[in-house]
Formats: structure tokens, C-alpha cells, sequence
């Protein structure tokens, strides 16, 4: 068995040199700022992202020389590594390949950047760049970075004498098919998953304010009152403010025994998404456990304290293991009264009127401001049907469009392990694979 930087290697395949693999291997440039409607695309850090490919919904212009230009244009099959940036839970290092697609933009790349090509004839640099994403994934390049002034610099001549397996041309070549079958099916799915929230939020806009109906058809003119302040409200919907005794409860207090062990929930712990909580910590209250917030399934938890807010921190709680839980004073409890489906309060609680207004509205000193409890009770107000079983028929399709998105993250979940193994194993060549590679749909 054979030592590299990404493991123990099998007998079978070659030791080389990172450098050993290239015919190309460059800076960027940064250029100047530009004049006019003059400039050209350029990468930096910024696209850089986890997925091994680059993110171009905000690139730099700038002004290069069409010498510079032409001789940093990135072409199919080029492999561009960060070379300074990083942050503290991110070591610098990270790779992204320049795919068919990307190519035809004509992109070039920073001075932080550096470009490297791999030798086509005896290479595949779809395999070295998986060899190089499992080492800055695998977190090995945090050793080979240093920091000056805050930023973080990959030490260059070190990695470029890094030693990586070299299976012959024909086996990189299965191996990085392989892989790349992996990242089609993740990156199918997570554009699956924009495509279901974009359609939620869609649906949200319209279901949630009532122009349109759960049938999918739109309300008429005549099928709305209107209130002064308000606007709008469909016939049979009330307007309430969000902590009305038949909206909802703020910070209830619920029955509990000492010494007996709860559920809690960190902020940490709290996601962004439907089910929104990662994990619970187990718990056991004594009379010193006066102030926290105690919550029960069905309750909607609110992050009241910056920097939570910023990030929108909103919980609906379903899965309590204990009859009831607590958590920091963090949180604003609210809990849906029996006219009140909790989904329901959730979706109008993580709307961006509703949340940016209760941002808006925060007190305190700077950067340690709250969202006060009372506007809940008087100046935060929602509408929806009075009836339960029609808010159960309104919110339906967002709770179906949520579990598919829950289905579609864990399977997300699942290939990025296998992925993580596949590289550690094909890489190194613990696994081999045949010559034929099966879609893994």
C-alpha cells in the first residue's frame, strides 16, 4: 500500500506529485475598475462554494487588456483553486471545475485565484479534481493555509508537492464518471428543491392573503370586505392581531414536575425550514430553572433577541419528545388556540411582512435589541378563515409542498454520504468499480 495526502492508496496505482499532473498552472488577474459598459466577467472567492462548482449569480466586472483576458480565460475542463479567503469553519483551498456550459460565458479569474490544467494524455482532470475537492472537503488543506491580517492564504508550493494516487487514464476516467453520476443526481435534486420552494412561496402570496382560493381559483371583486388600515380580507376571513385570546397564547406557562427530566432546545439547534429543529438536549428542571420558555407540540417558537432575528430563526414544533419542553429566553412562545390550525400561524409568522415588521419594531441597546412580546398583542395583525376546517383546506398543498421538500433534502443527505464514501474509497482505490458505471437514479 502506497501513502498520499487522502490516504493509503492501493498497490495497483501510481504516487505522483500534484505538479506531476499539469501542463498549466497560473494566477489570475484583478484588473482595473471599468469604464462604462467596459469590462469582463471575472471570478473571485465569492463564487467559490461546498458543491465543487461555481456559483455566477454575482460576478465581478472588471477591465482587462484583451491580453490579459485571453490569457485567463477559463476553458472547459480547467480547475480553479482558491488561493486566499477562508474563514474561520472554512479553510482556504477550495476547488471548483469549469464545466462545458461555464466555458461558452468566457469568465476570467482573479489574482486570488489560481488556475491549473491538467495533462490530457495521460490524466482526466475530472479525477484530479475530485481528488482535490476530497482534500480541502476532507479538511487537509487547513494545514497548508497560512493567516496575515485576517486572511487566509494557502500555502501554494506546499500543495503543489502534495502526493496523490494516479490509477491509469482509463480508471480515472470510471471513477470520475462515477462521481459526476453522484453530483448529477444532487444537483437534479437541489434544483428540484428551488423549484418547490419558489412554487411555495408563490402559493403562500396568494393562499395566505386570499386572492386565491385552495381550489386554485382567484376570488372576484365582491368576495372581498375591506378594512380601513388593512385593505382587503376575503368574506368569512377575520382580521386579528397574532396574541387575540382566540389567535394565540405568548410565553404560556404549562404544568410541569421537578426534578423530572424535559426536552430542550438551543437557538442552535433551530433551522430554517418547516420542521425546523435539529436536535434536542435532555433536561431536568430544579426550582433554579425560573424564566425559560416552556413550549409543547403544536407551538410556534419566534427568535426574539439579534443576531437570531436576522436569520429569521421561526419553529414550528411537532415532534417534542416529552409531553412539554423548554427553551432559552430567546424565544417568543406562541401557541395556536383551538380556531387556529399551527400550521397556519407558522406560515404567517415566517411571512417577510409579518417578520420584518416584528424586526423592524425591536428594542434595546444596539446589537443586543429583542422583538417585545406586546406587539404580538397590538400591533402585529393577521387575517385568515374563521372557520378551522377551511384554514385545514388552505393550508394542505403548502404542507404537501413541505414534505416533499423534507423527502428531497434527506435524499440530498444520503448522496453527499455517499458521495464522501465513493471518494474515499474509489480515490484511493479500496473500491474498484466496472467498466460499465449504471446511472444511480
Amino acid at each position: 500500500m502506497k501513502e498520499t495526502k487522502i490516504g493509503t492508496c492501493n498497490d495497483d496505482f501510481d504516487v505522483i506529485k500534484l505538479k506531476n499532473f499539469l501542463t498549466k498552472n497560473d494566477a489570475g488577474k484583478w484588473g482595473s475598475d471599468p469604464k462604462g459598459d467596459e469590462g469582463v466577467n471575472v471570478v473571485r472567492s465569492t463564487n467559490f462554494n461546498s458543491t465543487g462548482y461555481l456559483n455566477l449569480s454575482k460576478v465581478a466586472v472588471r477591465n482587462l487588456s484583451q491580453e490579459e483576458f485571453n490569457k485567463t480565460v477559463l476553458i472547459e475542463n480547467d480547475i480553479i483553486i482558491e488561493r486566499s479567503g477562508g474563514s474561520a469553519n472554512q479553510p482556504v483551498g477550495r476547488v471548483s471545475f469549469i464545466t462545458p456550459e461555464v466555458s461558452k460565458q468566457k469568465f476570467s479569474f482573479s489574482n486570488f485565484i489560481q488556475r491549473i490544467r491538467v495533462d490530457d494524455n495521460n490524466n482526466n482532470a475530472k479525477y484530479l479534481f475530485y481528488c482535490l475537492y476530497y482534500l480541502h472537503s476532507a479538511g487537509f488543506t487547513e494545514t497548508m493555509q497560512t493567516q496575515t491580517n485576517g486572511i487566509r492564504n494557502l500555502e501554494y508550493r506546499y500543495y503543489l508537492n502534495q502526493k496523490f494516487p494516479k490509477p491509469n487514464k482509463k480508471e480515472q476516467e470510471k471513477i470520475a464518471q462515477a462521481l459526476s453520476l453522484v453530483d448529477k443526481n444532487i444537483i437534479e435534486t437541489k434544483n428540484s428543491i428551488s423549484k418547490l420552494e419558489k412554487l411555495k412561496k408563490s402559493l403562500m402570496q396568494n393562499l395566505l392573503s386570499g386572492r386565491m382560493k385552495p381550489d386554485g381559483s382567484w376570488r372576484k371583486e365582491d368576495d372581498f370586505w375591506e378594512d380601513e388600515k388593512f385593505g382587503k380580507i376575503p368574506i368569512g376571513w377575520d382580521l386579528k392581531y397574532i396574541g387575540d385570546e382566540s389567535v394565540s397564547k405568548i410565553n404560556p406557562l404549562y404544568k410541569y414536575n421537578l426534578n423530572q427530566e424535559y426536552a430542550f432546545l438551543e437557538m442552535a439547534a433551530v433551522e430554517n425550514n418547516y420542521r425546523g429543529v435539529k436536535a434536542y438536549d435532555k433536561f431536568q428542571i430544579t426550582k433554579r430553572n425560573s424564566g425559560l420558555s416552556c413550549y409543547k407540540n403544536g407551538d410556534v417558537l419566534f427568535a426574539k433577541i439579534t443576531p437570531c432575528t436576522e436569520n429569521g430563526k421561526i419553529a414550528l414544533i411537532e415532534d417534542c419528545p416529552t409531553s412539554i419542553g423548554f427553551g432559552s429566553t430567546e424565544f417568543i412562545v406562541l401557541s395556536p388556540q383551538k380556531n387556529m390550525h399551527p400550521y397556519l400561524l407558522y406560515s404567517k409568522l415566517i411571512s417577510k411582512n409579518i417578520h420584518e415588521r416584528a424586526v423592524s419594531l425591536m428594542e434595546g441597546t444596539t446589537g443586543r435589541q429583542r422583538v417585545p412580546g406586546k406587539i404580538f398583542k397590538n400591533v402585529l395583525q393577521i387575517i385568515f378563515p374563521r372557520q378551522i376546517s377551511d384554514q385545514v383546506r388552505l393550508v394542505k398543498p403548502l404542507m404537501i409542498i413541505d414534505r416533499n421538500i423534507e423527502e428531497k433534502v434527506k435524499s440530498v443527505d444520503k448522496l453527499l454520504v455517499l458521495k464522501k464514501s465513493l471518494m474515499q474509497n474509489l480515490l484511493t482505490g479500496k473500491i474498484r468499480i466496472p467498466i460499465k458505471v449504471k446511472n444511480l437514479k
